[in-house]
C-alpha cells in the first residue's frame, strides 16, 4: 500500500504556490502583493485538507491490519473445532438427555453455523443450524432428513442362515437346527432353535422347508408356524384330501418385523396324518433366515 506523508504533500502545494506567485511584466506592485497574500490564505487551507486526509489515511490502514489480523487468528480456531466447547461458552448450561433440537444445541453452547446430528422420535436426525437467527426466526433450524448411525451392532453385524441335515416330526417345541452358515452377532441359538434379537429395529425374516404329507388312510396335511415371545404371528400349510397320500410338497414364510430388544422368535411344526414330518436330508431343505433391516438406534442410546 502506497503512503503520501504530510511533507511530500506539502512540497507539492509549496510549488504550485511558486509557478502561481512568479511576476509577470504587467503586473502592478499592489497587485503582486494582493496576490501572495491569497496564495498564501490558499496554501494554509490546502494545509489543512492534507492533513486530515492524511489522517484518515492512517486511520484506514490500522483498520486494515486490525481486520486482517483478527480474521488471521479466527479462521483455524474456527476450523479445529466445529462448536465452541460449553467450558469456553459462559452462556452454556446443561440440559436433560441428548439435545434434540438446534434450540437445545444453542443451550448448551453451540454456536457455529451448520448440520448437527439430534435425536428425533425413533431415530437421529440431521439438522442445520443457524445461529445468527433467533429462536423464532425462519431459517434458525432446517430440517435434513434421518441420519443413518450404526451403533456396537451395526445392520450388516446382525444376520443369520441356519438350516438341518434331518428329518424333524416333534410338535409343540421350536425347531431346532444342525448348521449355520452364518450367524454374525449370535443371536441364533442353533440347539433351542430360538433367535433373541440383540437391538431393537426393523428384522426380516424367512423360513423355507419341504413338507412330507403322508397318510395310509384319509387326507393329511403339515403346517408351519414362526412364533414371537410364545404368540404365533405367521404360518403356512400343504394339505391333500385324498388319501391315502404320501407326497412332498414346499411351503414357506417371509415376513419383516418390528422387535424389541431381546425378543424371542423360532419356527415350529405341527401335521396330521401318522407319518408326515417336516422332510430333510443331507441336502438340506429347510432354510431359516434373518437379518436386521434398521435399527431403532434411539431406542439404544
Amino acid at each position: 500500500m502506497a503512503h503520501f506523508s504530510v511533507a511530500s504533500l506539502t512540497q507539492v502545494v509549496l510549488l504550485l504556490v511558486f509557478i502561481c506567485w512568479t511576476p509577470s511584466s504587467t503586473g502592478a506592485a499592489f497587485s503582486l502583493e494582493e496576490e501572495f497574500l491569497q496564495l498564501k490564505e490558499n496554501y494554509i487551507q490546502m494545509k489543512q485538507v492534507v492533513k486530515t486526509l492524511e489522517a484518515k489515511v492512517e486511520q484506514q490502514d490500522s483498520l486494515f491490519k486490525t481486520c486482517f489480523s483478527r480474521e488471521k487468528n479466527e479462521r483455524p480456531a474456527a476450523a479445529a473445532t466445529d462448536s465452541i466447547p460449553s467450558s469456553n461458552n459462559p452462556s452454556a448450561v446443561a440440559i436433560n438427555g441428548l439435545p434434540s433440537s438446534c434450540a437445545d444445541l444453542k443451550i448448551i453452547g453451540h454456536t457455529l453455523n451448520g448440520f448437527y446430528s439430534v435425536m428425533g422420535s425413533a431415530k437421529m436426525e440431521s439438522v442445520y443450524c443457524d445461529f445468527t437467527k433467533l429462536l423464532g426466526d425462519a431459517g434458525f433450524q432446517k430440517w435434513i432428513g434421518n441420519d443413518v448411525v450404526k451403533s456396537a451392532y451395526s445392520p450388516t453385524s446382525v444376520y443369520f442362515y441356519v438350516t438341518r441335515n434331518s428329518y424333524f416330526d416333534t410338535i409343540g417345541i421350536p425347531i431346532p437346527f444342525d448348521l449355520a452358515r452364518v450367524n454374525e452377532g449370535n443371536a441364533m441359538d442353533l440347539t433351542s432353535g430360538i433367535f433373541t434379537a440383540p437391538r431393537p429395529g426393523i428384522y426380516f425374516f424367512s423360513f423355507a422347508g419341504v413338507a412330507r404329507v403322508y397318510n395310509g388312510l384319509y387326507n393329511a396335511a403339515v403346517w408351519s408356524y414362526l412364533y414371537l415371545n410364545g404368540e404365533i404371528i405367521g404360518s403356512s400349510f400343504v394339505q391333500e384330501n385324498k388319501g391315502p397320500v404320501d407326497q412332498y410338497s414346499q411351503f414357506s414364510i417371509q415376513l419383516m418385523l418390528i422387535l424389541k430388544k431381546d425378543d424371542q422368535l423360532w419356527m415350529q411344526i405341527s401335521y396330521s396324518g401318522s407319518g408326515s414330518d417336516l422332510h430333510d436330508s443331507g441336502n438340506h431343505y429347510t432354510h431359516f433366515t434373518g437379518f436386521l433391516l434398521e435399527e431403532e438406534i434411539v431406542a439404544s442410546l
